[in-house]
């Protein structure tokens, strides 16, 4: 938590000593979770008090400096800063009080209704990370007007928090209040207990923090972990809390900005030179709200970074398969030759050989050629030309594709070197040309038809993953022979079709849902629903499926998920 017991007591001091008896005038959503109540002081003017459930920025402060109120889009906040508005509009600040000395604060409002009655309202700020929340609650009957977070049982079985519910504060955990604790309590826990270190009386005590704990020790200069020790530290932090004796400090980064405050000098992990500040609220505001903007602004960058690096990983596969690719289509004189040799000696070749060994009419020596299984040799040689055309063209064009792919790869590489310098304008306008960007590399310029492949039809699609679709019942059944584990297995739900793989390079990939959105459209297409509107398709990985026995081209299949997509191939628009 950024947020610790210490702050919250010079926060409610500083709250009950320049804020009472001020008269709210409006309040308003600042940022999802959070809401600022306009409150008039005499002789101050307008003071915005401001109020956080965020799970990570929960707050309570107060500032003095004009709200600049943006278009806020949070139902939850809205609503309930409209219901702060309707109860307590008019109304007077009284007090501010830390229950127990936990991130627990109650504001206390009383209000006067139209026919003169007198209205007291309590607004519970629990500052508790996660399970921070605003409730408003009526004090006359003790149950809850509203809260910014409503809890119903389904969601917290030990309280519910909802409208017109009795309010119920947090579990304690059977923690104690250290301001109000007994010498001897304080030694019946240190026998009973290991307190081997001074963050162990967090087990006990609500508010020791690793900060305040840390303070502690460095003003009494013992260590801790002697319950004597302890019981002057209490003592110091019981005079600091009842006297108000707090030094507001804050400490500045490099560039100027809060880079943390305390409401008490303390050795710091900062380089910077702690410096005295008068109020301490209004520096804890700054300070979150600093925080908060600069954490944003990181995971904006960090989400761009993300989605370039995975579109270049993306890249860097379809260049790597085509380079692949590149490398076989260097054979492809040798399989033209092994189909004019298998036609020259066809004759010669017994009809149920698994190989030819002929002789090399160029060279003089015997060579060995591998029939296709099922075809004859003259088929076999009709394979071999077929493949020899399809490489024979990859070798003239591949070239090209990856030196446009390679080109693709820099120009991420250029811009993930931006996003990584930016500053937030820069951001915003890197991160409204990133989707031109990524639809640009992604492209996969080998994908307007399909290749044949032998019993598959080949596809290229997002992402540059190759999708296999067999061409018959056979060809069905050999993909799942061929198939890899981690292979992505599609087929239209419920009605004939042909199976689909889509290929994988790592265990567990992630593939992307464009990806698999595509492969679903390639699956609804080679089959008997190819004319449907919408079509339903099962999908699992390979390892999840297993072939129908004595039924060949059928399969069972489980751990599956269903898309639906509209049939068509990945070139169609």
């Amino acid at each position: 938590m950024l947020i610790d017991s210490l702050m919250l007591a010079a926060v409610v001091r500083e709250l009950n000593s320049d804020l009472k008896s001020s008269v709210v005038r409006s309040a308003k959503v600042v940022a999802p979770f959070s809401v600022a109540l306009a409150l008039q002081v005499r002789s101050r003017g307008r003071i915005w008090l401001t109020a956080s459930a965020h799970s990570r920025y929960a707050h309570i402060g107060w500032h003095q400096k004009s709200l600049t109120v943006g278009e806020v889009e949070h139902p939850e906040t809205e609503r309930f800063a409209e219901v702060l508005e309707r109860h307590l509009e008019q109304a007077r600040f009284i007090a501010a009080e830390q229950i127990d000395f936990d991130r627990l604060v109650v504001l206390h409002f009383v209000n006067i209704t139209p026919l003169g009655e007198r209205k007291r309202f309590a607004l519970w700020c629990e500052i508790m990370g996660k399970h921070s929340n605003l409730v408003l609650v009526d004090e006359d009957s003790g149950l809850v007007v509203d809260a910014l977070k409503r809890l119903p049982s389904s969601m917290n079985r030990y309280r519910e928090v909802l409208p017109g519910k009795p309010y119920i504060r947090p579990p304690t955990g059977n923690r104690k209040n250290p301001l109000t604790v007994e010498r001897e309590e304080v030694f019946k826990i240190a026998t009973e207990n290991q307190i081997s270190q001074p963050s162990d009386w967090a087990k006990f005590f609500f508010g020791m923090s690793n900060h305040l704990l840390k303070l502690m020790e460095q003003r009494i200069g013992e260590p801790l972990t002697d319950p004597n020790v302890f019981c002057r530290a209490l003592d110091w932090l019981r005079t600091v809390i009842e006297r108000g004796e707090f030094e507001p400090t804050v400490w500045k980064d490099g560039d100027g900005n809060t880079a943390w405050c305390y409401p008490l000098p303390i050795a710091h992990a900062s380089p910077q030179s702690p410096i005295p500040t008068p109020h301490f609220a209004p520096a804890l505001t700054e300070w979150l709200n600093s925080l908060a903007k600069r954490e944003t602004f990181e995971q904006k960058r960090q989400s761009l970074l993300g989605n370039l690096k995975r579109n270049m990983e993306g890249l860097e596969r379809q260049i790597e398969e085509l380079r692949q690719r590149l490398q076989e289509a260097q054979e492809a004189d040798k399989l033209r030759k092994w189909g004019e040799l298998l036609l020259t000696f066809a004759h010669e070749i017994p009809a149920d050989a698994k190989e030819a060994v002929v002789t090399d009419y160029d060279t003089g020596q015997q060579i060995r050629i591998p029939l296709i299984e099922g075809k004859t040799v003259s088929e076999s040689a009709q394979h071999y030309f077929a493949l020899y055309r399809k490489l024979k063209s990859a070798a003239e064009t591949l070239p090209a594709v990856i030196e446009r792919l390679q080109k693709r790869f820099e120009d991420l590489r250029k811009l993930v070197e931006r996003v990584q310098s930016a500053n937030e304008n820069e951001l915003a306008e890197l991160a409204s040309q990133l989707p031109k960007a990524l639809t640009s590399a992604a492209e996969t310029p080998v994908r307007v038809q399909s290749e044949r492949d032998g019993d598959f039809l080949r596809f290229n699609v997002f992402g540059g993953y190759e999708v296999w679709v067999g061409r018959n019942a056979e060809a069905n059944a050999k993909l799942l022979r061929v198939a890899r584990p981690d292979d992505l297995w599609f087929h239209v739900k419920g009605a004939p079709g042909s199976h689909a793989l889509l290929r994988v390079q790592k265990r567990n990939e992630q593939v992307p849902q464009k990806a698999i959105e595509e492969a679903a459209q390639l699956a609804a297409y080679y089959s008997s629903r190819r004319t449907s509107s919408w079509v339903e398709v099962d999908y699992t990985r390979a390892r999840y499926v297993r072939p129908a026995k004595g039924q060949k081209g059928l399969a069972f299949y489980t751990n599956f998920k269903t898309i639906a997509v509209e049939p068509k191939l990945p070139s169609e628009t």
